[in-house]
């Protein structure tokens, strides 16, 4: 039964192919997966480091390298964290009432605000993995802790802030998530495999990441919940990428010297 429903989380919130697998029918399936969103992050962060070892053997180009970390990390999730970013940016920055910001956080169309948030975050991303490429033993613990320490940033967003909008598939999350109980169930692969690095890598390049994604995470759940009255399934991706990009951009900044 648990694998089953990693299996559902996996299918949701990610491109890889498992859903062919298992029925995804009815929103009744997303009732209780925000715990398994950090063991996700746990698989998305051994992918990449598997990626990672395959792009060293075809290029030793930082540049390069970089880049097709950044592109395979967004193909990895279906962009689907990128859309409620870029979704989110537009009804932020709009300046309008809470109530016509999440209207247009609604609208499948993505306007400038996305576009430029977007093509901003995606930059910073890839320039933190080209300054991490030359340093192996920053860049193979950020790739694993990151991805594991922005979502756990996701279930606390989910379980700690009121869905903003009277329904939504967001709602479910919300409803069914059982703070604080599952933040500690979250926790696990962000401790065990915090603990596992920590044999082989130095410390700061474990603590680093893992900080800098929490720190920035929180940061951006609780600005969110400011201005939209709580949060939303965009609100929720966004937090995703925001965490992410702060763990990455922090450990370049910090380590990648």
């Amino acid at each position: 039964m648990i694998l089953k429903r990693l299996a559902i989380a996996i299918a949701y919130v990610t491109a890889i192919p498992i859903g062919r697998l298992i029925n995804l029918e009815g929103d009744w399936q997303l009732r209780g997966l925000g715990k398994y969103l950090p063991w996700v992050g746990l698989l998305v962060g051994i992918i990449l480091v598997a990626i990672n070892a395959l792009i060293i053997q075809i290029t030793t180009k930082e540049i390069l390298h970089g880049a097709l970390i950044a592109v395979c990390w967004l193909a990895l999730t279906g962009s689907i964290h990128m859309d409620g970013l870029m979704d989110t940016a537009d009804g932020i920055f709009s300046h309008q009432s809470r109530e016509r910001m999440l209207e247009i956080m609604q609208d499948s169309r993505v306007g400038n605000f996305g576009v430029l948030s977007g093509i901003c975050l995606l930059l910073l991303k890839v320039v933190s993995l080209v300054s991490l490429a030359a340093h192996p033993q920053v860049m193979i613990p950020a790739l694993i802790i990151t991805p594991i320490a922005a979502r756990w940033a996701e279930l606390y967003t989910i379980g700690r802030f009121p869905y903003a909008r009277l329904e939504g598939k967001g709602q479910v999350w919300h409803e069914s998530t059982n703070a604080p109980f599952d933040y500690i169930l979250g926790g696990f692969p962000m401790v065990a495999a915090a603990i596992a690095l920590l044999f082989f890598y130095p410390y700061q390049a474990v603590l680093v990441p893992t900080g800098g994604a929490l720190l920035t995470g929180a940061l951006a759940a609780h600005s969110l919940a400011r201005k939209l009255g709580g949060h939303t399934g965009d609100s929720y991706g966004a937090v995703v990428e925001l965490a992410e990009c702060g763990a990455l951009l922090t450990t370049a900044l910090v380590l990648a010297k």
